[in-house]
């Protein structure tokens, strides 16, 4: 477990410069220099190329992570993977190709009223996809030679930095909003650019062709985990990528604008996961293949624990500050404020319900997942038509918090039924009962000036957690690694 704390916190420690990078860019230099029509360009070409990066690699991302233990061997170039993962992706930007020609008059003609700047720059879409796919497979790639950190340092940190300074050069008139919006296509592409880059560096970048490594059993292993790959993979980006596409659809791109800066609060509660969950799936996958099931248990429990007592801390001091964050937006975002709520409160009880899409993804019974995203499918879809029109973006985040609520409640009940795993005990309500009692006592405390109001509910917050955990050891991991850093300090 210590390898998956350590890169947690060094990936997290990226995410959250990434972060304080990207609050300075989302809640001053968006608000304040770009119009929602904008910011809702920006976030709709983040969602297409979310969902179309990752189905066209054809499954390959989840062969990567599922069956790379039995390919790995640095001396021999880990068997030919790479050539046989360069073939697949030639072959599914090849048919992105062929679908976005097909389907490209399409997308203009619906987008030309509601959303005009999109049909302007939708052939953006091409190279988003292609540096978008090289990026998951190599992130997948990388993460399965247990480094999570390098991927979440690109994302989380320089795509931030880099759309930190592109939109800084718009502010004051150094480009125009053409260049802006080629720029940051630039910049969300130059993270998969970045990442081949720093494999090739170490070594691991190796295209030589080993196909007689592959028998026949694994041949058929490879093409069965593909294309259950592909449908889990449309399915889950689907999901969580819908909801922007919905807005725009059955709003305008104005409204998609104001749901994507309200949506960027509403994650700040799940970065963390990130770069655990990455980790964690690694050393998942080597304990099915060992069939290890009480590391797996082990994992699956402590991935709960911590993410819980970290996601809840972050949801306690966004929803604290919450008129504080409103008031930095201004005027144009008021009506973000409950879906800032519903996205925070869904990926909460993500975090809350730890690596269980992990523990699935890597076992025997991984097509059952499937089931449920077929499941998850045709909920949110119907919840986002039903509630939109009924409350605009606010409706959105309901139904995304729902979708994530079914999703994780269908894959608790299958691992307790099947594997008996059960990880929540009475530490859970007691950090559920004292973030409440914390959120309540902050709730007593008289509105101050912007600034002050900030440091003073996010400080009660802070020092409350860290005296409850430091008191109450809820949390064996993180209350080690509090004295690392505390002992660091007196040093």
């Amino acid at each position: 477990m210590g390898i998956i704390i350590k890169q947690s916190i060094r990936g997290s420690i990226w995410s959250y410069l990434g972060v304080a990078i990207g609050f300075v860019t989302t809640t001053y230099l968006y608000t304040e220099y770009l119009n929602t029509e904008l910011v809702g360009l920006f976030g709709l070409l983040a969602a297409y190329a979310a969902l179309t990066g990752q189905f066209f690699l054809l499954g390959f991302q989840g062969v990567t992570s599922r069956l790379f233990p039995y390919f790995r061997d640095r001396n021999s170039g880990h068997n030919g993977f790479l050539f046989l993962a360069s073939l697949v992706f030639i072959i599914g930007f090849a048919v992105f190709l062929v679908a976005y020609y097909w389907l490209k008059p399409l997308l203009v003609e619906s987008n030309l009223e509601k959303s005009m700047l999109f049909a302007k720059y939708v052939h953006l879409l091409i190279p988003l996809t292609f540096f978008t796919m090289a990026f998951v497979f190599l992130d997948s790639y990388n993460r399965m030679l247990y480094d999570a950190v390098t991927g979440t340092f690109l994302q989380e940190f320089v795509q931030r930095l880099l759309l930190f300074a592109i939109v800084v050069l718009f502010a004051t008139n150094l480009i125009s909003l053409n260049t802006l919006i080629w720029s940051y296509s630039a910049v969300v592409c130059l993270k998969g650019l970045f990442l081949f880059l720093f494999l090739w560096q170490k070594g691991e970048i190796n295209l030589h062709s080993q196909l007689n490594f592959i028998t026949s059993k694994l041949k058929k292993e490879i093409r069965s985990v593909a294309v259950y790959s592909i449908l889990a993979s449309l399915g889950s980006i689907f999901v969580f990528n819908i909801d922007k596409i919905a807005v725009n659809q059955l709003l305008d791109l104005s409204n998609t604008g104001v749901y994507t800066i309200a949506f960027y609060f509403g994650t700040l509660v799940v970065i963390p996961s990130r770069p655990l969950l990455k980790i964690s799936g690694t050393l998942i996958a080597d304990a099915w293949k060992r069939n290890d099931l009480n590391q797996i248990k082990d994992i699956y429990y402590k991935s709960c624990i911590n993410q819980f007592i970290i996601g809840g801390f972050l949801f306690l001091g966004i929803w604290a500050n919450i008129d504080n964050i409103l008031a930095i937006l201004g005027e144009d975002y008021l009506q973000s404020k409950w879906v800032i709520f519903f996205i925070g409160l869904g990926y909460l009880f993500d975090m809350l319900t730890g690596a269980n899409a992990q523990v699935i993804a890597y076992s025997n019974y991984y097509r059952v997942a499937l089931v449920f995203i077929i499941i998850l499918i045709v909920l949110v879809i119907s919840l986002l038509f039903l509630l939109i029109p009924i409350w605009g973006i606010t409706g959105a985040g309901m139904a995304v918090a729902a979708a994530l609520l079914l999703n994780n409640l269908m894959r608790f009940a299958f691992l307790f039924k099947k594997y008996k795993y059960q990880p929540f005990n009475s530490k859970f309500l007691l950090i559920a009962t004292y973030y409440t009692a914390i959120y309540l006592t902050q709730i007593l405390i008289p509105q101050q000036v912007l600034l002050w109001d900030i440091i003073l509910r996010g400080g009660l917050i802070t020092l409350g957690t860290a005296i409850f955990i430091y008191l109450v050891p809820v949390s064996p991991d993180i209350s080690n690694m509090g004295n690392k850093l505390f002992k660091m300090r007196m040093r």
